[in-house]
């Protein structure tokens, strides 16, 4: 039963799929996409709870999956049964629209993070121990009470990619 994959469906915009996760394929050098989400999964499945946290209950709100692109495609990925397991314990937890959301916030996270820093970089910097109480001061600093559950993930994310060194401990 570990070893056993799970088959997940998704829907991502057009421009996503060709922009985000094949920018992402190339740079990891890697030929599926099953193998780019589990190698991304492993990285940050310690760090997103945290950040889930922060933002807290998302009252089950409708995630906008591209208001650019109306275009959509099915995504297809093999995923353990554990992985699958833990992204359906956080879409319980924070109440969640769907996992596939979930799905989409690691895939952008990373994208955005290799497009910042690089990939070596961004891999270093996401292999380290975040300062979450830091990183909630600063988001709750920013954050206000009129923005959305999605807005608040933009928000969010893009401030550990933005300040991602300052979040975490040095080793």
């Amino acid at each position: 039963m570990k070893n056993k994959k799970h088959l997940f469906h998704f829907i991502v915009s057009e421009s996503m799929n060709t922009t985000v996760i094949d920018f992402l394929l190339k740079e990891f050098k890697v030929n599926t996409f099953s193998e780019l989400f589990e190698t991304m999964f492993r990285l940050v499945n310690k760090k997103m709870p945290k950040m889930k946290r922060i933002i807290g209950n998302c009252r089950s709100e409708y995630a906008v999956i591209d208001s650019s692109d109306d275009k959509r495609l099915d995504k297809y990925l093999r995923i353990s049964e554990a992985n699958y397991l833990q992204i359906k314990r956080w879409h319980s937890l924070y109440n969640e629209f769907g996992m596939a959301s979930t799905v989409r916030d690691i895939i952008l996270f990373f994208y955005n993070g290799v497009m910042k820093y690089g990939l070596e970089e961004f891999l270093v910097i996401v292999g380290k121990k975040l300062k979450v109480d830091k990183l909630k001061n600063d988001f709750l600093g920013k954050m206000t009470q009129l923005l959305n559950i999605t807005a608040r993930k933009r928000l969010l994310y893009a401030l550990v990619i933005e300040n991602y060194p300052k979040y975490v401990y040095s080793t």
